[in-house]
């Protein structure tokens, strides 16, 4: 019985923000108020006790982490709710939440404040910063955090999507409507003639519907460290250049159908080209000071960088992506680099020991390459539900979800984010929980409602 309320009040109310007024009507419809205290103020008072002791839990857990220095890539971004601020601080690889706080500001003081001292605490050097670009993120990646400030591809292809997407869309609907239009009116009459010149407008505004999606996604296609045509190693040279014509692709289609760049749209996309690029620079200078400092030879270098590190990489990038058309083209890329990799004599005379070892460290490797705080938009999107769920946030609220997101939220592998960035695992949280939350409240034993009887007539003294 304390499993199942435990476990209704962590999973609905908690993590679902379900009030305590319906929690409690929940409880009364299969019977369980009889034996246990389930009104609504004494839920409410458990879902309390459960947000101070879920802080307490990560406390507790990080002292048990190891103190070994830790490379990471981070995303930071703010969600706002009306004057309700939230600063967002996370690692890329493993999903932790280094930060997650309400503020008064987002200026570059506030961030490193707020930033430095758990990034000390949970021994996290910050490699590579992720975010978009705003100028208290630029400063805090080049001046916090002394690494290199990557733009965020996801914002650079909404910002395109904002300007063209929409207005291409709406043209191509309303190209549809008025061909239909026509149709009707010509098959209402015996002499009317289809009018081709909506016709062609309908195919025009699809083609070019059709041409701005392939260089959207193209955007993303340019920025790996691998080539997705041929797999040969890319520079910020070749990434710069390739999105350059992504670019005069969308300046073309705007051109043609005299979509005006009102906001220049178009010069903020190229200004963010170096900044995007730096993703792939940044990957393969860690590449190649991690192979130095392990002493690895010219021949099995070159294997590693041209050889497995693309087959590992294409599988992730495979398995990671949901769109149809980018999984054709990772699967395709993946294929051709397994076969050079199996067709390499290097790969055929390596040990199977050692072939194991490389393979860890090319997996490794690879799920360091981060182009994008996705991740975290995620998570202000989850937070915005939360808040705009009739209920708010507030600040106790805020860190146990913090602490569930760390350590109760599991992957298909089974692994939580905490187990990820600390590579060892944890108590389970929902199981400590259960223990320390202690004995339900009891029922209510309320007086008996009294039921008056109109026909009695109660005697007044005279």
């Amino acid at each position: 019985m304390k499993l199942l309320v435990v476990a209704v009040l962590y999973t609905f109310g908690m993590e679902c923000h379900v009030g305590a007024d319906k929690l409690s009507h929940f409880f009364k419809l299969i019977r369980l108020d009889a034996h246990v205290g389930t009104s609504a103020s004494a839920l409410r008072k458990q879902m309390n006790q459960m947000e101070k002791l879920l802080p307490l839990f990560q406390q507790y857990c990080e002292s048990l982490a190891s103190g070994q220095r830790r490379q990471a890539v981070v995303a930071a971004d703010e969600t706002f709710f009306g004057e309700f601020l939230i600063l967002v601080l996370m690692d890329l690889s493993s999903g932790y939440l280094i930060l997650e706080d309400i503020s008064n500001d987002r200026c570059f003081e506030t961030w490193l404040g707020k930033a430095a001292p758990r990034l000390q605490a949970l021994g996290i050097d910050v490699n590579h910063a992720v975010s978009d670009r705003a100028k208290a993120l630029i400063k805090l990646a080049i001046t916090g955090f002394d690494c290199a400030s990557g733009a965020d591809t996801f914002h650079a292809q909404q910002d395109v999507s904002k300007w063209l997407g929409a207005k291409l869309g709406r043209r191509k609907a309303q190209a549809e409507k008025q061909a239909d239009g026509i149709a009707t009116k010509s098959a209402s009459t015996s002499t009317g003639q289809p009018n081709t010149e909506h016709g062609q407008a309908c195919a025009d505004s699809e083609t070019a519907l059709r041409d701005y999606h392939e260089n959207l996604l193209g955007i993303g296609d340019e920025i790996h460290p691998f080539s997705v045509v041929d797999n040969s190693r890319n520079d910020s040279g070749k990434v710069i250049s390739r999105l350059e014509q992504r670019a005069q692709a969308f300046g073309a289609i705007a051109q043609a159908h005299d979509i005006a760049d009102s906001r220049q749209t178009l010069k903020k996309f190229r200004n963010q080209f170096s900044s995007l690029a730096a993703h792939v620079e940044f990957w393969w200078l860690w590449v190649m000071e991690t192979l130095t400092g392990l002493a690895v030879d010219k021949a099995t270098q070159d294997w590693l960088t041209h050889r497995l590190l693309p087959v590992i990489y294409w599988h992730q990038q495979l398995h990671n992506s949901k769109n149809p058309t980018q999984r054709e083209k990772y699967k395709q890329a993946w294929q051709r680099a397994a076969h050079a990799l199996q067709a390499d004599a290097f790969s055929g005379a390596m040990p199977e020991n050692e072939l194991q070892r490389w393979l860890e460290w090319a997996e490794w490797m690879a799920g360091k390459f981060h182009r994008s705080s996705s991740a975290v938009e995620g998570r202000n999107g989850y937070l915005s539900q939360m808040y705009h769920n009739g209920r708010g946030l507030t600040e106790k609220r805020l860190r146990a979800l913090t602490v569930i997101h760390n350590y109760g939220i599991k992957r298909l592998d089974g692994t939580t984010a905490a187990m990820r960035l600390f590579d060892q695992p944890f108590p389970d949280l929902f199981s400590w929980l259960v223990t320390e939350m202690g004995e339900l409240p009891l029922p209510r034993q309320g007086n008996k409602r009294a039921t008056h009887n109109p026909l009695f007539l109660i005697t007044v003294p005279s």
